[in-house]
């Protein structure tokens, strides 16, 4: 597998991820009032069948963010996300497309954690292969651009397949890391 794709793959996944937190800061900021108790852990919004679509600045869809359930909690100022699917649509390439069971963003969106089945997709596009990461846990931080997972990854481009366990991106210095059992298989010759 090509490093190039590698980094292409972990700069989209990183972007879009930035992108969710984002909406989510500016989402969940509710009016100043009174303070919550500290001792509860109740929310004091809750929003069924989300949708949130950002546009660039000529008003083309730029990502789209979709969740069965979106639940804020004022006490830690957390944010949930049941089911959450983020599209992120960029000007030149492909399609990028990051799915998981659960989400949670945390207190002005410096961290995102996505839980149970992650998987990122980057569709197929010209003579590229789909592109496809997929692991149990995914952890982003945007402000300092990095994501990580201490938990087993596997990423597939066409036949070429590289696994691992612990994985880190950093977006500044675009180096990608397996930590630990890493294997995989190139294939040269093909999409396919």
């Amino acid at each position: 597998m090509r490093a190039r794709a590698n980094t292409l793959f972990t700069l989209g996944l990183a972007a879009g991820l930035a992108m969710l937190t984002l909406w989510l800061e500016r989402a969940v900021n509710a009016p100043a009032g009174g303070r919550p108790d500290p001792s509860l852990h109740n929310p004091d919004f809750i929003v069924e069948r989300f949708t949130a679509t950002t546009l660039d600045k000529s008003g083309r869809p730029e990502s789209r963010l979709i969740a069965k359930r979106m639940v804020h909690y004022p006490d830690d100022e957390t944010t949930e996300l049941e089911e959450p699917r983020l599209l992120q649509l960029p000007g030149a390439g492909p399609p990028l497309r990051i799915t998981a069971e659960r989400g949670t963003v945390t207190k002005d969106g410096e961290e995102v954690r996505l839980y149970g089945n992650v998987v990122v997709i980057r569709e197929a596009s010209g003579a590229r292969a789909e592109l496809r990461m997929e692991t149990t846990y995914l952890q982003v931080f945007p402000k300092e651009e990095l994501a990580l997972t201490p938990e087993s990854v596997v990423i597939t481009e066409g036949r070429s397949r590289l696994a691992g366990v612990g994985m880190e991106y950093n977006n500044k210095t675009r180096q990608f890391t397996l930590k630990a059992r890493v294997t995989g298989t190139l294939d040269r010759f093909g999409r396919g």
